[in-house]
């Protein structure tokens, strides 16, 4: 089968899981904060979460592109799903797969792509968010192992994961240059996540907790890369997570957008239809606006990644700019609404919820501007 035939059939699916099967229990994902364990595993059936890995590590062997559509699809009803997903194939695949060796990708990044385990990805600590060099988990070498001891915070499936990709400081001397990744696998002596689960604004469904070390004990062997390679590592990581973070800001927009078109051309208000309403229709046109113009940085993000180019600023200009717009589109679409958008028998309060962290996962908007600007500050003149 062509690769076009490939990727139209499996957006084709898809679809038609997300439709049948994420839709109809979203609001319940949310209201009960219950990770979607089932939906999750059966993405991992259909191939869902391996899209942009080789077919002989468990993947689909399609582009990043195609990923991001996906996760964009699954946000326009569930963004905390969309969110578990980047986690785990955006975050916790990708290191494995571009620095791990072939063992590595055949013992941990085979079972993500085909959901028979879950990733998390370990970065955040108390003391060390956006200053990755303050950064307190370290890692000591002894004879063939590591001993890791710490904590990280804020980690996306770190209580339902069986795979985690950390960062920890191998030379602290160093900063932020001696710092280096590991995979744990869930049981390891010293290892576990506390099973606390944040008790979270919006993205409730995303199971988000700590992780502790306390002389954990890791083989040489599940080194990702070489030792003092972390700083490379969680660059590379990072800039296509923030492409998962843009599709996600993006779905969430244009879920928000398809209910408020709905609603105008069937409510009406002093005897007229919504639509008729300039205020409402300069809501809608830029709605229209911004969700076309986060669209066109996403694909452009994407389809850079896949030709292999470096997409440091494209990255970060999707992701700043499709979780503002998430945030001023789900907030217009709760005013279009009036009462009923305020009501959780509708899902815009939590579009509106799950729309913020958005600005701030993968890298704050005040992060993300500062690397835009050093991105065009490098250029010649």
């Amino acid at each position: 089968m062509g690769k076009n035939k490939l990727q139209k059939r499996v957006l084709d699916s898809a679809k038609e899981f997300i439709a049948k099967e994420i839709a109809p229990v979203a609001a319940m994902t949310d209201e009960k904060e219950k990770f979607p364990l089932k939906n999750f595993k059966e993405m991992g059936r259909l191939g869902f979460l391996g899209i942009p890995y080789p077919e002989k590590f468990g993947g689909a062997e399609l582009d990043y592109l195609t990923y991001a559509t996906i996760v964009r699809e699954i946000a326009k009803v569930c963004a905390s799903t969309a969110m578990s997903v980047v986690a785990h194939t955006g975050l916790a695949g990708n290191p494995i797969f571009s620095f791990g060796s072939e063992k590595q990708k055949i013992k941990f990044l085979k079972p993500l792509a085909l959901g028979e385990k879950i990733g998390a990805f370990g970065l955040t600590e108390p003391n060390a968010g956006s200053d990755i060099a303050a950064m307190e988990t370290t890692a000591e070498k002894k004879e063939n192992h590591y001993i890791l001891n710490g904590t990280k915070i804020f980690i996306t499936n770190a209580n339902v994961a069986d795979i985690y990709v950390v960062a920890a400081k191998t030379s602290p001397e160093k900063g932020m240059m001696g710092i280096s990744m590991f995979v744990l696998e869930k049981g390891t002596e010293g290892f576990k996540a506390s099973g606390k689960k944040e008790k979270k604004l919006g993205m409730k469904g995303a199971d988000t907790g700590e992780l502790i070390f306390d002389n954990a004990i890791v083989p040489e062997k599940n080194l990702i890369g070489r030792k003092n390679w972390g700083l490379k590592i969680l660059h590379q990581t990072l800039v296509g997570a923030r492409i998962g973070m843009a599709a996600i800001a993006l779905g969430i927009s244009e879920g928000a957008q398809k209910y408020c078109l709905e609603y105008v051309k069937q409510r009406k208000q002093f005897g007229e239809y919504l639509y008729h309403f300039q205020s409402i229709k300069n809501m809608l046109a830029d709605m229209e606006m911004n969700t076309s113009a986060a669209d066109l940085l996403l694909q452009k993000a994407a389809v850079m990644k896949d030709e292999g180019r470096n997409v440091t600023k494209e990255a970060s200009e999707a992701k700043l700019f499709a979780s503002e717009m998430a945030m001023k589109i789900t907030k217009d679409a709760i005013q279009i609404f009036g009462g009923y958008g305020y009501s959780q028998d509708l899902p815009l309060e939590r579009f509106f919820r799950d729309a913020k962290i958005t600005e701030i996962g993968d890298g704050t908007s005040e992060i993300q501007r500062l690397i835009i600007a050093d991105e065009i500050i490098k250029r010649p003149t």
